[in-house]
């Protein structure tokens, strides 16, 4: 009987199926000499309540999924600075160990990708000096002190000191306003009583270093976003002697809450490590 399978007296079994009933608004069984059977409304309850289980069992088999980390999904913003070596470090990493987990990521300005937070569009967002609100958490610094970029042969390298009026002096391009790259050079040069005037601004720095390889032109830009090229001899670099932009900083952020998921903070501790490994 079902009251000996669930260790339940009869009568509770039974008031239990006399409430369903009230609830329903239906009779559920019917008894007779014979016994007792499901009406077809009863037939409907079962039908019910079996596939519940199962739907129960799945959303139990899925938080274990989660916090075991079998599966999960991280949604990142970043800045383009970050794409070239950090990121793809991070990523190579995670899912060496975690090959289900999925990683969602859009690269935008430094004002989008904290707004992107603040609107739970992202868990993680990794920008230079992003505007930091109450509602969000700074997770990690990394210090990217901004320098003048250009080619090697470039006549710049000849001056004797490296200001930003020197950089200024010369035809330059810039990122636009939505990255904080550029919000650090136009704070600098109020202070400083300079005018930007790039004969050309651009979205992508990728685009601003093509032009700085192909002509005269100089740039500012972070030192991790530029390894490549320096390295390949195709631009040289130079700190600027500038209090604000010597201070300049990619920073990880992420809301103060909710808290994160479990596979939003696994990535975190990776991208953590990846930025460890890098510093300048």
């Amino acid at each position: 009987m079902a009251a000996d399978r669930l260790q339940i007296a009869p009568s509770a079994i039974s008031r239990q199926i006399k409430l369903l009933e009230h609830q329903l608004g239906a009779d559920l069984l019917t008894r007779n000499r014979l016994g007792i059977a499901l009406t077809e409304q009863g037939r409907l309850v079962v039908a019910f309540a079996q596939g519940t289980r199962k739907e129960v069992e799945h959303l139990k088999a899925a938080i274990d999924d989660l916090s075991e980390l079998r599966r999960g999904v991280v949604r990142l913003a970043v800045v383009e600075a970050t794409v070239d070596r950090i990121l793809p470090v991070c990523v190579s990493r995670l899912r060496q160990k975690y090959p289900n987990i999925e990683i969602s990521v859009a690269m935008l300005g430094t004002h989008q990708v904290a707004e992107a937070v603040l609107r739970q569009d992202a868990d993680i967002g990794v920008a230079l000096d992003p505007p930091l609100r109450s509602e969000l958490l700074l997770r990690m610094r990394w210090p990217q002190p901004l320098r003048a970029v250009a080619r090697p042969d470039h006549p710049l390298w000849q001056a004797k000191e490296m200001t930003l009026a020197t950089v200024l002096e010369q035809p330059h391009v810039l990122p636009d306003r939505s990255f904080g790259i550029r919000t650090l050079i136009e704070r600098s040069a109020t202070k400083r009583h300079l005018k930007t005037r790039p004969f050309l601004e651009a979205n992508s720095l990728g685009a601003l270093k093509t032009i700085a390889q192909a002509s005269d032109a100089v740039t500012i830009l972070p030192p991790e976003c530029i390894l490549r090229e320096e390295a390949a001899g195709q631009l040289s670099t130079l700190n600027i002697d500038d209090p604000i932009l010597s201070r300049a900083a990619i920073d990880v952020i992420t809301l103060r809450a909710p808290a994160l998921s479990k596979a939003a903070t696994t990535l975190l501790a990776y991208l953590r490590r990846a930025i460890a490994d890098h510093r300048l």
